[in-house]
């Protein structure tokens, strides 16, 4: 038998059972003050779960743009999935502010301009790819004849029409996300935020699924996508947010993140290595083998350097082959920035 708790025992109780959550009105007003105005707006986010000492997210803030291809990325246990969700709203209990197109976001006028795509696609039993896709298009509020509209036209679209009749749940894992991302797309939300989204999509479906999200940026829409394969994100991301055991160590543009990471170190390959290898011994320039083993990686501190490596080569009749500046990846990048980690692996 339960127990059943009078209103006096509530109050007295360590753990709330209702939470209600408060808006700092600054941050509200400091929203208004910014041009161009973000999509989404995140200040002084700061999530506890109950029965842990540290925050899962403490103090985070950020923003994304419309027409932005944001990249969150961070380790395991860094705190992304729990900022996702008190973004869309699965979380109540929070501190801080979340404002999606100006509108705090637990709000219905909030909540229309987001669509979401989880990490994991589950689907009913029994509802067919169109039924499911119409059912949910009704329960945003759309009537019979628009649902069914809506789930014709974006089956087509997605090149999913002949397989309209049968259950998601027996779907590829790419056709899976293509359902979800249809379902996202209901209300034509400003901004799509998506955890973990190619998770176990062959290449051929990751690519396919990215075409889909570069074609919604090109209209317009904001793309927030969390994921732990930075190769891909390099290709698409415009912006990067990087968590590290719950805080954000970065949060901006990824050119300028690239830069302050570039490096002096060029790929070279020459007529002559043996030459060139000469060269490089006896002004003490620290070189190691190409991945190929054709060639060297130089690091070139001054451009000084390079000048009279060029010339000295040319004096000997030897010219370049390869001669490549090796820009940093986001990958790179990533891995001299993490420190912590995971919020539940740091120590104190």
């Amino acid at each position: 038998m339960k127990k059943i708790l009078n209103k006096t025992q509530i109050q007295k109780s360590k753990r709330p059972f209702f939470i209600t959550h408060k808006y700092d009105e600054r941050d509200i007003v400091s929203y208004q003050t910014l041009k161009p105005a973000p999509i989404l707006y995140v200040k002084n986010l700061t999530k506890k779960y109950f029965g842990k000492k540290k925050p899962a997210i403490n103090n985070i803030s950020f923003n994304v743009f419309p027409g932005e291809f944001h990249a969150f990325i961070g380790a395991n246990g860094a705190g992304k999935t729990t900022t996702i969700k008190c973004l869309i709203g699965a979380y109540a209990n929070w501190n801080g502010t979340v404002l999606i197109n100006g509108h705090k976001n637990n709000k219905e006028i909030a909540k229309k301009k987001l669509g979401y795509i989880p990490e994991s696609a589950r689907f009913p039993e029994k509802l067919s790819a169109i039924k499911y896709l119409q059912w949910m298009t009704m329960l945003s509020g759309l009537t019979h004849k628009q649902a069914k509209h809506y789930a014709i036209n974006k089956l087509k679209s997605l090149k999913m029409w002949s397989l309209r009749n049968k259950s998601p749940n027996n779907f590829s894992s790419g056709q899976k996300k293509k359902i979800l991302l249809a379902q996202a797309l209901i209300h034509n939300p400003e901004i799509i935020i998506m955890d973990e989204p190619v998770a176990n999509l062959d290449p051929k479906a990751r690519i396919e699924f990215f075409n889909l999200l570069m074609a919604l940026r090109k209209k317009g829409k904001a793309i927030f996508i969390s994921s732990h394969v930075l190769a891909e994100l390099d290709l698409y991301a415009d912006s990067v947010t990087i968590l590290d055991g719950g805080q954000i160590i970065y949060d901006g543009d990824k050119k300028s993140l690239m830069q302050k990471f570039s490096s002096h170190q060029y790929e070279i390959i020459t007529e002559n290595n043996n030459l060139a290898k000469q060269y490089l011994h006896k002004h003490h320039i620290s070189y190691s083998l190409s991945e190929d083993e054709e060639g060297f990686v130089v690091d070139f501190k001054e451009k000084t350097t390079i000048n009279n490596f060029q010339k000295y080569l040319l004096k000997h009749n030897t010219t370049f082959i390869k001669f490549t500046k090796l820009n940093p990846t986001l990958d790179n990048v990533y891995n001299k920035l993490i420190i912590k980690g995971s919020v539940d692996t740091q120590e104190g």
